[in-house]
Formats: structure tokens, C-alpha cells, sequence
């Protein structure tokens, strides 16, 4: 397999040095494009996706180790290997730190070079493939995870004699825990013709968002769930969250207390005692045999929250959830519900979901007046390109239209190529040569002003990204319109 290299250095010489070498000395790797300042590489890089890429630490406008750093948020599959004129005890520590495969002094050895290459080239492969494996197990567990829930509920109930059933399938579902507790969830008023499984899928997603659990098969409309390690308070406060999602509505929960794992069956028994109590989306908390506490009540932040999205004020829906208790599964339960009530996009809805579970303000849910049938994938593509229009001329990145639509510079990346096609730095370039072409028909300004008004502030690359744009350099495009208008 070939692989990919990538070369960037602001001395001619070098650059030419290395790809003798490389074409000489290493046939299996192609050189996919050169760059001479730390702009060109990055840009050159997220759009070519090398596998590796060999980088001078001093160029000009952005230092290799800068170059780097914003190549680790956009490209973080590509292995870098960086190039310096001086033997550094600090800046060969921060390349280490950034991810640099290797660290190599001018003038290079090449017989160092040529394995400093084969090395990155190895290590990526090596990369790519765990990504590969990954993925593929990632997979392959999600197909038979219903089936690993459904035994373990099955198993719970039936009383596993010695538990051995119990422990094999959570260990296979990657639950730390044996103990636990049981939720019952009922829909009261079951429409005519509905799939007696949908409750049961239904809860499998949400809840997988929200806990550990094991959602089973329904029992005369009743649908188990057993949350490992977790007591009824904590059961219950997930089951509230899960009840605001739109295909749950009108469905209650009872919840059993934690039991051990031989007596699992009694905190099944005691949820479904529970669920008596409990009115249409409502969770009520068994309470032993007393009989159940008093239904859990939503969170009076929760209405104001989804009472301001269902009028379309995404302030005042930020302001009441930013009231919630310090609770990562109820914030991103309702959050997620505020975004889909606000754009109606279920892209939306799991990017907020996700950003408060990774501690971040859901932005998907509260940003307002975004393009769009909602602020999900198409919205962020659209809006991203709004951003560039409206930026080009600045020294834009990918990583600051990315922060602007709150995603991460590679999901933008991803977005951009799947909504539109083309990759962030394309639709950058083609907008800029666009209004270039304008200026330069017009007469108005020199080669070099247009470049810099355009955003290109290094006059030998606006010409050679101008170039190839339309086949023309930009003084031979000026010279043509005048031509014409002539």
C-alpha cells in the first residue's frame, strides 16, 4: 500500500533535497503536495489527509509547532515528523507533546530520514488499522447488544441460581457492577395498530444516553429495565429525564430499590408495585412494603425551560436550564428536549445531549436565528459557509468557523464534506478567487492589493492558489478582462 507524505519547509533547496530522497530511496511513499509557509501546510494537509507529513518547525506567518496544533483538532490521523535548524531541548519537548513521530536536525541524514519516514509511514497504518478494529467491535457489540440486555433482564428474573448467567452477560455488556436496580415502564394508553417493541427500542436509546443499563422484552406492556450499580434516587432521576423525550411522552416509571444480585427479583417486584402509583409521565420511587413515595415531580426549571422553546424564546430556555441542579443527566435530557423543540432536528438534539455530558454549554440547543430546517448537520454546513462569506478576507481557520457553529474542527470538517461536498479550505479558495476575479476586472486595485484584500497575505500564494483556481495567474486574468472590456 502506498503511502501518503506530505512536505512542507520554507528553503526550496530542502524541499527538493527530501523529495529526491523520497522518490530514490522510498518507492512506496508518493508525495501528495509542498508547502513553504505553516498557512500552506495546514490547509494543504486537511485537504490532501496524508499520512504523513514532514514539517520545518520556522516558516513564515505560523511556526511548525502552531501548524501542529491545529492539525491535531483537524487532522489528527496524519503523522507528523518535524524538521529544525536547531537541536532545541524545548521545542523537542513540546513537538513530543504534540504527537511528532520524530524530531530531526538540518542538515538530515538520509539514511535517518528514510526511516524516520518508514516509521510514521508504519505508525499510521498501524493507526489506521486500530481505528479500523475499533470501529468493526464498536459494531459488532452494538448488533448483539439488545440480545445480551434482553438475557441479562431475562436471567435477573427467572432467579439464576448462582448468578453465573448474570455475571456473563455484564461482563459482556462492560458493566462494572452486579447489583443494581429494576425500573418498570408502562405506556397507559397504547394506540391502535403500534409495535409492541417500539417502547422497548425506544428506551434502549434514550436511556443508553443517560446510564448503564439492560432494557428487556415487555411483559404484558410493561418494559424492565436493570440499571447496574445505580440505587432507586439515581434510577429515577433517569427515567424522569428519559419520559421528556418526544416518542416517550405518556409513558410512567416505578422503580425498585438497589438489591444484590441475588435478590434482583424483589427489586422487580417492588417497581412494578411502584408503577401503580405513578400517572402519565410520572416516575413514582417504591418505598418497600409501606408501599411507594410520593411521585417524583418535575423540576419546576424543567417547565419553564421547555415552556420557554415551545414559544420559541431560546434565551429565557438557557436561562431556566442553566437553573437545573448540578445533574449532567437531567441537563442533557432537557437540553436535548429544548433543541428539538426549538429546531426540530435530532441532530440537535444528540449534539447537546453530547456536549453536556462532556461539560460544555449545549449550544445546539440555545444558539437562535440559525439557517435551516434546524441547527443539526445541514444548519451548521450552512451556517458555517455564511461565516466564510462573510470573513474570507480575515485569516480565517478551520478551527474558528468550527467554534462559531460549536462543533469541533474535524466534525466541521466532516460536515462541510458530506452536506457540500467540498472540504472547508475549498470552499474558502473558491470564494475568495471569486471576488479576486471581480477585483481584478475591475482595475481598480494592483495584483498585490487584490491578494491581500482577498485574505491572501503572501502575494506568491495568491498566485499560485489563483492559478490553480482558473488556469491563470491573476496578472494574466487582469490583463484578459481589460482585454475584453477593450
Amino acid at each position: 500500500m502506498i503511502a501518503r507524505i506530505f512536505l512542507a519547509d520554507d528553503e526550496r533547496p530542502v524541499l527538493e533535497g527530501v523529495a529526491a530522497a523520497i522518490r530514490k530511496r522510498l518507492p512506496d511513499v508518493a508525495i501528495c503536495g509542498t508547502a513553504s509557509t505553516g498557512r500552506e501546510a495546514v490547509d494543504g494537509a486537511i485537504r490532501e489527509r496524508p499520512d504523513v507529513i514532514l514539517m520545518d518547525v520556522r516558516m513564515p506567518g505560523m511556526s511548525g509547532l502552531d501548524a501542529l496544533r491545529e492539525l491535531r483538532a483537524s487532522a489528527p490521523e496524519t503523522v507528523p515528523i518535524l524538521l529544525t535548524a536547531y537541536e532545541r531541548f524545548d521545542v523537542a519537548k513540546e513537538a513530543f507533546g504534540l504527537g511528532v513521530y520524530d524530531y530531526l536536525v538540518k542538515p538530515v541524514d538520509q539514511d535517518l530520514l528514510v526511516e524516520a519516514i518508514r516509521g510514521a509511514a508504519d505508525a499510521a497504518a498501524a493507526r489506521k488499522a486500530e481505528a479500523i478494529r475499533a470501529m468493526d467491535a464498536i459494531e459488532a457489540l452494538d448488533a448483539r447488544r439488545p440480545l445480551l440486555e434482553e438475557g441479562l433482564v431475562f436471567a435477573a428474573l427467572a432467579g439464576d441460581c448462582d448468578g453465573s448467567r448474570i455475571r456473563d452477560y455484564a461482563s459482556a455488556l462492560s458493566f462494572a457492577h452486579w447489583d443494581g436496580g429494576f425500573a418498570a415502564f408502562r405506556r397507559r394508553v397504547v394506540a391502535p395498530g403500534a409495535n409492541p417493541r417500539a417502547d422497548e427500542d425506544g428506551l434502549r436509546s434514550v436511556l443508553s444516553y443517560r446510564a448503564d443499563c439492560a432494557v428487556g422484552v415487555p411483559f404484558h406492556g410493561v418494559v424492565p429495565v436493570f440499571f447496574p450499580g445505580a440505587d432507586a434516587r439515581a434510577i429515577a432521576e433517569a427515567a424522569q429525564a428519559a419520559l421528556l423525550e418526544d416518542g416517550l411522552k405518556g409513558m410512567s416509571a416505578g422503580v425498585g430499590p438497589k438489591a444484590s444480585m441475588e435478590r434482583l427479583g424483589d427489586s422487580w417486584k417492588a417497581a412494578l408495585a411502584a408503577l401503580g402509583e405513578a400517572g402519565p409521565g410520572g416516575v413514582a420511587i417504591a418505598g418497600g412494603p409501606g408501599g411507594a413515595e410520593r411521585p417524583l415531580e418535575p423540576l419546576p426549571a424543567i417547565a419553564a425551560a421547555l415552556s420557554a422553546a415551545s414559544i420559541g424564546d431560546p434565551a429565557a430556555a438557557a436561562a431556566a436550564w442553566a437553573s437545573l441542579p448540578d445533574d449532567r443527566i437531567l441537563q442533557a435530557a432537557v437540553a436535548g428536549a429544548v433543541a428539538w423543540s426549538l429546531r426540530g432536528d435530532a441532530e440537535a438534539v444528540v449534539e447537546a445531549a453530547a456536549a453536556v455530558s462532556s461539560g460544555a454549554v449545549p449550544r445546539a440547543a440555545f444558539n437562535s436565528g440559525k439557517p435551516g430546517p434546524g441547527y443539526g448537520t445541514a444548519g451548521r454546513a450552512i451556517e458555517a459557509m455564511r461565516v466564510v462569506k462573510e470573513r474570507y478576507a480575515e485569516p480565517l481557520s478551520l478551527e474558528e468557523v468550527a467554534d462559531r457553529v460549536g462543533l469541533s474542527a474535524a466534525h466541521l470538517s466532516r460536515v462541510l464534506s458530506s452536506e457540500t461536498g467540498k472540504s472547508f479550505m475549498e470552499h474558502l479558495s473558491e470564494i475568495r478567487i471569486a471576488k479576486a476575479k471581480a477585483e481584478l476586472a475591475s482595475g481598480r486595485l494592483s495584483v498585490k492589493e487584490v491578494g491581500a484584500a482577498v485574505g491572501y497575505s503572501d502575494p506568491n500564494y495568491f498566485s499560485r492558489a489563483f492559478k490553480r483556481e482558473t488556469g491563470m495567474t491573476p496578472s494574466e486574468y487582469a490583463r484578459a478582462a481589460d482585454r475584453e472590456d477593450t
